[in-house]
């Protein structure tokens, strides 16, 4: 019983470090699975667009091209808002591909490559981007504007949370079927959430913004970093400033701490061993 006494703060003391140790490696090791699953998504949509053949390119392009002129005839604020009663019925069946999956947003310059999805409901949210539900879907062309909103702030896992760093000139992609379309940053705005006059088509351009909360973790406003169509020659090389969505430095990390761990516990076997060996 005296032995088991002596074993309880150590056996606490274990308790305390792994329990802080966890709450440590959460946000870490969530995101690096998600951004797994991320990539899971996008390589799977990769291989749904491969096998298409050119007709049924065509014939997914030429629907979008149409629901996206639909928009300019008709052109209000219902997108502002952001419900399903305002999404014309024919919404989610335009470039879905069978898992409502439109295209990818890249932002090498903050190490960003998500999926992005139909509607802007929190399910979606929770998995990637959301485009906006009644504003053009980003396939380029004059007279769009597709608007892609991503968390900030998001427990355990990382969105838009450094779409903060971007400035006027950096450069976006937007993939959808085989194509790459490029975006450079034209206007950053900061905007309270009702405030939709910065995401109306402009015609004769081809927009895209992309929409998160602001500030971090206060949510109170809006931050709309706005991206016009550019030729690729237009487009300047980007520098990666955010390592945070870096899945190999996630790794790293996660296999430091767990050799770190495993290091501690050995020695402490090894110091209860030593003072056994040392007892009368």
């Amino acid at each position: 019983m005296g032995k088991v006494r002596k074993k309880i703060p150590l056996i606490i003391a274990i308790m305390l470090f792994l329990t802080s140790l966890s709450f440590l490696l959460f946000p870490t090791v969530s995101n690096a699975i998600y951004q797994t699953c991320s990539q899971g998504s996008i390589k799977e949509y990769d291989n749904n667009v491969s096998s298409l053949s050119k007709a049924e390119k065509e014939k997914y392009l030429n629907d979008a091209k149409a629901y996206n002129l639909s928009l300019t005839e008709t052109v209000d604020d219902s997108f502002a808002k952001h419900t399903y009663e305002d999404i014309r019925p024919e919404y989610e069946n335009v470039l879905n591909f069978g898992n409502g999956q439109i295209c990818t947003v890249e932002i090498p310059k903050i190490n960003v490559n998500l999926p992005v999805y139909h509607g802007i409901s929190e399910d979606v949210l929770a998995k990637g981007a959301a485009h906006s539900a009644n504003t053009s879907f980003p396939i380029g062309g004059k007279n769009t504007h597709s608007v892609i909103s991503a968390h900030t702030a998001y427990p355990g896992k990382i969105f838009f949370d450094d779409l903060t760093e971007l400035k006027k000139g950096d450069i976006f992609y937007i993939n959808v079927l085989d194509e790459k379309l490029t975006y450079k940053v034209c206007d950053i705005s900061i905007v309270k959430p009702d405030d939709t006059s910065k995401l109306q088509i402009v015609y004769g351009k081809d927009l895209v913004t992309l929409v998160t909360c602001y500030p971090y973790a206060v949510n109170s406003h809006r931050l709309l970093v706005t991206g016009a169509r550019v030729f690729e020659h237009e487009a300047t090389a980007d520098t990666v400033i955010s390592r945070r969505n870096n899945n190999s430095n996630s790794k790293y990390l996660i296999f430091l701490i767990i050799v770190m761990v495993s290091m501690a516990i050995l020695i402490l076997l090894k110091k209860k061993r030593s003072k056994r060996c040392d007892a009368p």
